[in-house]
């Protein structure tokens, strides 16, 4: 490559370990939509977020399926949803530094927290475009993949506390709800859900989120880690659950 071509294609190179051909897929890789486009620019990374996502989902399934050879189908399908889920790419890509190139409003960062996952995967998505399956598979499993996370730690790592929760309490057979009891704002005017979890009419743990599904997730690791902590919690509801049954049956 020629020297004076060097220069705006450096950063991707230090990012990726490649020169790209199409420098113009990796810029519209990092302008989310929230940025007006100018008539000599490209498009915004939806449409690469798009491509992007079912490549990664493609590559992180092989690499899963070989690193885990004596694992079922759920145990895999499990481990490739915590890869792909939003809180992990948002790890990776902020790990990558993708925050300092992305182009984003303030509003817009500000309210919606997967902007730099979603980047992520609009990356991917120029790789493919730019370099072919081969070289962007190699790319996604060395220095994205690989690079940024155990996948072996996070396979055995619980993520979804909701569901969690709600198995426990299926198990023991006591009640359990989960509320949104306020909605407040922050200082750019978005939306913070606060959720709380009750199991047997008891609070357990509240959080809060730009989301619905966050603050009910954050709100049942905390009512999780509760139980834990208090481990005489669950043999007082089992006791009381025991108690009422004998009652009914009187």
């Amino acid at each position: 490559m020629a020297k004076h071509r060097q220069e705006p294609y450096r950063i991707f190179y230090d990012l990726l370990g490649f020169y790209p051909n199409d420098i113009t897929l990796f810029q519209q890789a990092c302008r989310h939509r929230s940025m007006r486009r100018k008539s000599h620019e490209g498009g915004n990374n939806e449409r690469l977020e798009f491509l992007g996502d079912a490549i990664l989902s493609a590559v992180a399934s092989d690499l899963i399926f070989k690193t885990f050879n004596n694992q079922d189908e759920g145990f895999l399908s499990k481990t490739r949803s915590k890869i792909v889920q939003r809180e992990t790419l948002n790890h990776i890509a902020l790990n990558m530094g993708l925050d300092k190139i992305v182009e984003v409003t303030i509003h817009s960062q500000s309210h919606n927290n997967n902007t730099y996952g979603n980047a992520l995967e609009a990356l991917i998505g120029a790789i493919y475009l730019d370099q072919g399956f081969d070289k962007c598979r190699k790319v996604v499993e060395e220095r994205i993949i690989l690079k940024h996370i155990d996948i072996k730690k996070l396979a055995h790592q619980e993520v979804n506390f909701k569901s969690r929760l709600i198995e426990w309490c299926q198990h023991l057979h006591v009640p359990y709800t989960f509320d949104i009891d306020d909605i407040s704002t922050d200082e750019h005017n978005n939306p913070i859900f606060h959720a709380r979890v009750l199991v047997a009419d008891r609070q357990l743990g509240e959080g809060r989120g730009y989301t619905k599904k966050e603050a009910q997730q954050v709100a049942a690791h905390a009512a999780l880690q509760y139980i834990r902590k208090h481990s005489n919690f669950t043999t007082e509801l089992q006791q009381n659950l025991a108690n009422n049954q004998a009652k009914q049956n009187i």
